[in-house]
This record gives structure tokens, sequence and C-alpha cells, in this order.
């Protein structure tokens, strides 16, 4: 058996390759920071919720101090726009990507005019796809960043409600009934195997008090409880449920209680995003 010499490191070159370290990840940290201030500064702030008039909470969680989810609304005419979304990977490179399609959605929706939500989300693939098969000017690039995301329309005189959707749904709270609502299966960019795709736009006539839950797949994928399970979509609706009759300014301190119990010494799994508002 070969004997493995391992040579001795000078305590001082120890200490100097520590604090060497010490140094660079403190930088790295203080730029992450900074980044999560500006990636922050892109999304709504509380004046912009209450410039729209609604009751509103956002439980927004990045995995790596920046991410890939982001939240974001737009007012547009009679309609009043919501979204959020879930880019590809965690961190730098979701948080990127993520200011990215908040720039592609501000866009848009300010400089073009629609009559579907559907229809954004048609323009903001075609968009991802030329951006990202640009690189080599081949149409032909097979990429896989894509990005999920859930978009909603009110107008607050017909009280008409629209919903698209990229590999998403929301969940409706309508006369003391949750109700999901399902986008299309496809995401923005991605592999591009479905061919000329089209989103649909989902309709309704909400004439009650109602909650809308825009949300990414973080909370589901947390594991936690127990077994060390996948928090799951059955146990999503069941904390939805619990917590829809109470006030929304109430709600969000129950979910966030409740998902650091069920996720207790597990480290987090994902980015995670819910935004709810109140129709009245």
């Amino acid at each position: 058996m070969t004997n493995l010499l391992i040579e001795e490191i000078p305590y001082e070159q120890l200490k100097h390759d520590f604090l060497n370290l010490k140094v660079e990840n403190k930088n790295l940290l203080d730029g992450l920071y900074y980044a999560a201030y500006v990636q922050q500064g892109l999304m709504p702030q509380p004046r912009h919720f209450d410039k729209l008039g609604y009751n509103y909470f956002v439980v927004y969680e990045p995995l790596q101090i920046i991410g890939g989810d982001f939240f974001w609304v737009a007012k547009k005419g009679d309609w009043d726009l919501f979204a959020v979304g879930d880019c590809t990977g965690h961190g730098v490179s979701g948080a990127m990507l993520s200011t990215l399609a908040i720039g592609f959605l501000n866009y848009l929706v300010y400089s073009k005019e629609f009559e579907e939500v559907g229809t954004i989300l048609n323009n903001l693939d075609a968009k991802w796809i030329e951006t990202f098969n640009s690189e080599f000017g081949n149409e032909d690039t097979i990429n896989n960043d894509w990005l999920t995301i859930s978009i909603v329309a009110y107008n607050k005189k017909t009280k008409e409600l629209q919903f698209t959707g990229a590999q998403s749904a929301i969940e409706l709270k309508v006369d003391n009934q949750l109700i999901v609502l399902k986008g299309d299966k496809f995401p923005i960019g991605g592999w591009q195997i479905e061919k000329n795709r089209v989103f649909k736009t989902h309709l309704l006539k909400l004439d009650t008090r109602s909650i809308v839950y825009l949300y990414t797949d973080g909370i589901k994928d947390q594991f936690g409880g127990d077994k060390s399970k996948r928090f799951g979509s059955k146990r999503f609706v069941e904390l939805l449920t619990s917590v829809s009759n109470k006030k929304i300014v109430n709600q969000k301190e129950l979910i966030s209680e409740q998902l650091k119990v069920w996720k207790g010494e597990n480290e987090q799994t994902d980015d995670l995003c819910l935004l709810a508002f109140e129709l009245s």
C-alpha cells in the first residue's frame, strides 16, 4: 500500500489564504446583497399596490439571496395586471433572467395593444426565443432557458378577470370555494418542443368578493414534516383554504408561520413567491 505524503502547509500561509478567502467571500456577499436590493427595486413596491387600490400580500423568499422568482403589476387602460413568474435556476443566473422577464413585460404591455392577456404571453414567448437564439444567429438552436408565469388582468368597471398561464396555475377564492385555473402545459422558451404554440386566455365574471392567489412552485417543492416529504399540491390547497376566510392582511403571517413549521430544520429547496390580492 502506497503511503500518501501530505505536504505540511506553514501556519502563516494558511492564515494568509484564510484571510484572502474571507475577504473574497465578503465581497461576494456584499455584491449579492446589493444585487438583491436592485432586483427587489425592480419589483412592485407597496405604493404601486396602494395606487391600484387593492388589499394584498406578498410572500417572497429567494433561495440564494437573489433568485429567479419575481412578481409584477401594471395598469393598462381599465385593466389592472398582476403576474408571478419563475425563471430557470437560482441565484445570479435566475436573477438575471427574472430581470430580463420584467423588462420584456414592461415593454410588451406599455408599447403594444392587446385585448387578451394570452397575447402578452404569445409575444413574450417570441421575444424570449429570439433573445436566446440570437447568439449564434441560428433559429434552430436548442436552449433550456425557460420561464413559467401566470398573468391576471382585472377590470374593476366590468368585474371581468382574464387569466393566462405558461406551465402554471392560479387559485381563486370565490363564494367560499377555492377553485384552480390551469394555464397551458408549456413554458415560455425552453426546449421548443411545441411548434406555433398559442397561450389561451380564460375569462371570468366575478360579481362577489374574491381573492386571487398567484404563485410559483417553491412552496409545493419544499421538503419538511415528520417524514421530510414535499409540501405538495394537496397541502398547498389545504393551506390556502384554511386562511382564505381570514382578512387578507393577516393571511401572510399565517402562511409564513405554517411554512416555517413545515420546513423545520430542512434547508430551503427553491425560490418561492406567492402574491394574493382581493377583488371587491
